[in-house]
């Protein structure tokens, strides 16, 4: 009986040591966690310039969307996906894409959101030119000018663009205006003409690559960037060199103007998101509105202006 209950010890005993073996090593144990969390995707269609004389526009754009879309993806309850086509190449957009982004200028820098429903809901996303031409104002006062040269691209809206311009100083300077074509290689006859008439300051509206050869052939006849200025085209370029210590109108968009784009995606995730349901995808017609009364009451969401100078190749605000 004695032995017996020897061994009825030991097995007792050993049970007891395999259980809090087993204990032990459960509670260190951590499974692995599969995600099976599984969000609905939101697709996006970005149409940039990839390619061509303003590629790095489009870069910009695309650097500005992936850094939004990094910041929010934590705390998304949609995955947003984004296709990048070239705005030179462009080809059929993927299926269920739900919105459509585009960078454009003519002639200010501006990024169109349209939304995938039946109204073809657009959003512009812009720096308003009325504010950028208030602030051109505010340069050419504080110089002592007399007779104003607008050197204008004729292509769409520069013209109308130029004309506010007009409009605006019509009545403080003597203005004359001078056109030039796109790809125009030779600027003699527009820049004797405006020499000739004693012009004291000169204001270009151009897109970046125009303005740039434009700006060339104004230093190779002798005229300094002091005595120029631009809307949003030293922004723009990417050349700014050839702008040193020039003071201009630009936008608070950032490198390349990029942060239009980004604040496309970002007014887009915020229509989404505020009407965010498990496993189901809001209205379009709800997102558009949800983006209206967050700030695009006229389906607009502006860009201030600012004015800004360039000095050594460098872009920085002008503090006033």
């Amino acid at each position: 009986m004695s032995i017996m209950t020897t061994k009825t010890k030991i097995i007792l005993l050993a049970i007891v040591v395999i259980t809090a073996i087993a204990t032990f090593f459960a509670a260190l144990y951590k499974p692995k966690r599969s995600n099976t969390i599984v969000r609905p995707v939101i697709k996006i269609a970005a149409v940039l310039p990839l390619s061509g004389e303003e590629s790095h526009l489009g870069l910009a754009a695309q650097q500005a969307i992936q850094n939004s879309l990094r910041q929010m993806d934590a705390k998304s309850g949609y995955k947003y996906e984004i296709t990048y086509q070239d705005k030179l190449a462009p080809a059929a957009l993927p299926a269920e894409t739900k919105a459509v982004l585009s960078f454009d200028m003519t002639p200010a820098p501006k990024v169109s959101l349209v939304l995938n429903n039946e109204e073809k809901t657009t959003f512009t996303i812009h720096t308003p030119n009325e504010e950028a031409i208030a602030q051109l104002t505010q340069i050419l006062e504080g110089k002592n000018i007399k007779n104003l040269g607008l050197l204008i691209l004729a292509e769409g809206d520069y013209r109308e663009l130029a004309q506010k311009i007009n409009q605006s100083v019509t009545d403080k300077y003597m203005v004359r205006g001078a056109v030039f074509q796109r790809g125009q290689d030779n600027f003699n006859i527009i820049l004797n003409m405006l020499i000739n008439n004693d012009t004291d300051y000169y204001v270009v509206i151009a897109s970046p690559a125009e303005g740039d050869k434009l700006i060339t052939a104004m230093h190779d006849k002798g005229i300094s960037n002091y005595r120029i200025t631009a809307l949003y085209t030293p922004d723009l370029s990417a050349q700014p060199e050839l702008y040193n210590d020039m003071v201009y109108v630009g936008s608070e968009a950032g490198t390349y103007d990029g942060g239009f784009s980004a604040a496309a995606v970002l007014a887009l995730i915020n229509g989404y998101e505020k009407n965010f349901k498990k496993d189901l995808l809001p209205n379009l017609n709800l997102v558009a509105q949800t983006i209206q009364e967050s700030g695009a009451p006229e389906k607009t969401i502006n860009i201030k202006s600012e004015l800004k100078q360039v000095s050594e190749g460098k872009i920085s605000n002008l503090k006033e």
